[in-house]
């Protein structure tokens, strides 16, 4: 067995609360989970390019924000274009 170590690191509230009921609910030990996570993410950063990985959150200026929910809301009526794309049909 490996010698084992202690780190420290803050994370929000909302993900600690994620972990709590993630451990409870599989019955897992939080060390455990934190150690193949952080194992997971590393391995994932050496294999995978930049754009593969998708940022877990997003932070937007209210402005952009106020855009994002107004394009939800009343979204474009499709073009023709992405209607051909969808339908699988070439020009």
């Amino acid at each position: 067995m490996s010698k084992q170590s202690q780190i420290s690191a803050t994370i929000s509230e909302a993900t600690k609360e994620r972990l709590d009921r993630f451990t409870e609910s599989y019955g897992l030990k939080k060390n455990f989970v934190v150690e193949q996570a952080l194992l997971f993410f590393m391995q994932a950063r050496l294999e995978l390019p930049d754009e593969a990985l998708v940022p877990t959150r997003l932070v937007v200026e209210n402005k952009v924000f106020d855009r994002l929910v107004e394009a939800l809301e009343h979204p474009a009526a499709p073009t023709a274009s992405l209607r051909q794309l969808m339908h699988g049909q070439d020009d």
